[in-house]
């Protein structure tokens, strides 16, 4: 084999691991029976409800509305707005909708930061709660939204999230792309949660009891001495973090939530960017550092936790396959392993078909796939420009 066919056969098994990772976890999931029984709200249960907001005038009263209409059959819920260096009459509208506001000016700013302090003025008032939910101020849940997270995961899981559903009405394609990713790890967490695996959460539709909260408060979310500063994906990062310190993320599938999701091109492709350059982030630190601890431990439920955190995004992922099977199509890997390098590519295609075919029932249309060359070269677009852009 000459050495330009050894790096495209490294190149076409690359692909392939991550290609039938993919598939191989849903496949597993399959033949594992749903969980028989699911942890149920205790009487009393007390719901805190956190919704961190800089500048959201325009939907803050939306959203507590769409809060006020979840019923606890078992309990209360008391929804705590943290208005983050806001300039405009986000705090004067939660106010109006007769929630408590809590005001922050202090740097650094950010969700993150705002959600760490936020925590420790409740714990500095005592206003304590059975369940910590946090969602953001863009988003409106369902009615069932509070009762399905308290009822998530078993009585050992302290940390549950929940479904992420794009708001696609009258939305040009790339959103409809976008809610397809939405798709995909509502799935990828379906099927996770069958397996016993820990699920990745979801910023948005994310609840964590009160021990997790005293013995940790938000600290496992907030970035390192090795990250200076904030970047975004903390929800990545703390997936990793609660696993390594021996916690799994349990699914709540019917804790459902419609998101709307960026309205231009360019403002997409920027978060894009930065959603990239977050991953990366979370991967090269936390992600390999939980892969060595769960192999060294022979711990299933971190090496998942770890791989989740390292694997490429599926349109990425779609990108270098292409490039493996047009590789191959130049400079053929010989020796009858040229199947190598065209496989990953096909199985790309029939996880995408089935993603596509999953997000009919959130209205999604299986039209969007033609979409996907368009999409592919937008987000590895994206995923190249965040390895430059500070």
């Amino acid at each position: 084999m000459s050495a330009l066919a050894f790096v495209q056969f490294g190149l076409a098994v690359a692909a392939l691991f991550w290609t039938l990772y993919l598939l191989l976890v849903p496949l597993a999931a399959r033949f594992r029976p749903p969980a028989r029984r699911q942890a149920s709200p205790g009487t009393g249960t007390s719901v805190a409800v956190i919704i961190p907001a800089h500048n959201m005038e325009k939907f803050i009263a939306r959203c507590i509305a769409a809060l006020r209409a979840c019923r606890l059959p078992r309990g209360e819920s008391r929804i705590y707005v943290i208005a983050d260096h806001c300039t405009d009459d986000t705090a004067a509208r939660a106010r109006a909708s007769g929630v408590t506001v809590l005001e922050r000016t202090a740097e650094p700013a950010g969700k993150t930061y705002a959600i760490a302090w936020g925590l420790e003025q409740l714990e500095l008032k005592q206003l304590r709660a059975d369940l910590y939910v946090i969602t953001d101020a863009t988003a409106w849940v369902e009615p069932g939204f509070l009762e399905a997270l308290s009822a998530g995961g078993s009585d050992r899981d302290q940390i549950v999230t929940g479904r992420s559903i794009a708001a696609i009405e009258d939305q040009p394609w790339f959103v409809h792309c976008l809610g397809l990713t939405l798709v995909h790890r509502n799935f990828q967490n379906e099927c996770r949660e069958r397996l016993g695996l820990s699920s990745l959460i979801e910023g948005r539709a994310m609840a964590y009891k009160d021990p997790y909260i005293r013995r940790f408060g938000w600290t496992l979310a907030l970035p390192t001495s090795r990250e200076p500063g904030a970047h975004p994906t903390e929800d990545w990062r703390h997936g990793v973090r609660v696993v390594e310190h021996g916690y799994r993320v349990a699914f709540a599938g019917d804790a459902r939530v419609r998101t709307p999701l960026r309205e231009s091109l360019a403002a997409a492709t920027q978060q894009g960017t930065r959603w990239e350059r977050g991953r990366m982030a979370n991967a090269f630190t936390h992600g390999m550092r939980l892969l060595v601890i769960g192999l060294r431990g022979g711990n299933r439920l971190q090496i998942f936790a770890a791989l989740d955190a390292i694997q490429p995004p599926v349109a990425i992922l779609g990108a270098f396959t292409i490039l493996v099977a047009a590789g191959t199509a130049i400079w053929p890997i010989g020796g009858g392993l040229d199947l190598l390098g065209y496989l990953p590519m096909a199985l790309v295609a029939l996880y995408g078909a089935l993603v596509a075919i999953h997000g009919r029932k959130e209205g999604i249309r299986l039209a969007t796939l033609a979409w996907a060359p368009v999409y592919i070269g937008w987000r590895s677009f994206a995923f190249v420009l965040s390895w430059f852009r500070k």
